[in-house]
């Protein structure tokens, strides 16, 4: 996915001086390496310094440009929390973070490499904006909104890629049509909600689904958005607790939140996606067997 942020800023640097790029050592695996070969002299390479990067890209930013920094969101996330929570979400410079390999799934690259509770970090922390792209176009979409603010963001990318999903990208939209009982996610997380919703829709079941682009801020309209939903299953690929759901859960809104994601005591491990998220509960059956007590006591109620 983050090969998409990269080849789009590389051409919107065609028309933007302000976009520089600075990559952690990584960008031939976070997709920096396509600005990187068009644009070398707006391109810095810190190596493996994510603290002293993030600090430089908010000097630059300072001065007028629109750096965009780009590693593993593990390392953005938690090695240089301290550099993004003062330099740019205090000092409010628009930085943008591009961590790839956001969530639970790193393949090879293991449990230190995942980052499975970083939208509770970078939510947490004023002035930033957090999107959650599920597919190219949002990618892409997600970056022109970037660009057009003047806030910090942090652009968290799986590190598999994401088919496009139907629709206009938006901050948040309906993919099913709601219902009383729904579905919602981000990211990969909408992947797997999607997956879950075609099991039970097979069964006869009628849900809603929502796909969330943007966790924070949550679009103003979210409450009328999601009038008429009583439940709202919400799938993470973050731990069930301080991801989408427990923004969602602070809105206060009239209706039961269950954010469904990786086990509160999962410290990661290395292996292909699939079987990572069989581990974790994260698979179309078991999403479906956890979700189908509520459409029966719809049912029966």
């Amino acid at each position: 996915m983050a090969d998409h942020c990269g080849l789009f800023l590389a051409d919107e640097a065609e028309r933007d001086p302000r976009i520089w790029v600075l990559d952690g050592d990584l960008a031939d695996s976070d997709g920096a390496v396509h600005f990187e070969r068009r644009h070398p002299e707006r391109f810095v390479m810190a190596g493996i310094a994510e603290q002293a990067m993030v600090s430089m890209a908010a000097g630059m930013a300072s001065c007028g440009l629109r750096p965009f920094v780009f590693s593993f969101a593990a390392f953005l996330a938690y090695r240089a929390y301290d550099q993004v929570r003062v330099g740019l979400s205090q000092a409010g410079m628009p930085v943008t973070l591009v961590g790839s390999h956001g969530g639970g799934c790193a393949s090879r690259n293991g449990k230190t490499h995942a980052a499975i509770n970083d939208l509770a970090a970078m939510a947490s922390l004023p002035r930033l904006e957090v999107w959650a792209p599920a597919g190219p176009r949002e990618v892409r979409h997600a970056c022109r909104e970037i660009l057009a603010g003047d806030q910090p963001a942090y652009l968290r990318l799986p590190r598999r890629p994401l088919d496009d999903l139907p629709g206009e990208p938006a901050a948040a939209r309906w993919l099913e049509p709601r219902r009383p009982v729904s579905l919602a996610g981000c990211g990969l997380g909408t992947h797997l909600a999607a997956a879950a919703h075609r099991r039970l829709a097979a069964e006869g079941h009628a849900l809603g689904l929502l796909h969330v682009a943007r966790p924070k801020p949550l679009p103003e309209d979210l409450g009328a958005t999601l009038a008429g939903v009583d439940t709202l299953f919400v799938i993470e690929d973050h731990y069930g607790f301080g991801g989408l759901g427990s923004l969602l859960q602070q809105l206060d809104l009239p209706l039961r939140v269950v954010p469904l994601g990786w086990p509160a005591e999962w410290a990661g491990k290395s292996g292909a996606d699939d079987d990572l998220l069989a581990l974790g509960g994260l698979d179309a059956e078991t999403l479906a067997r956890r979700i189908r007590p509520a459409l029966a006591r719809r049912r029966t109620g």
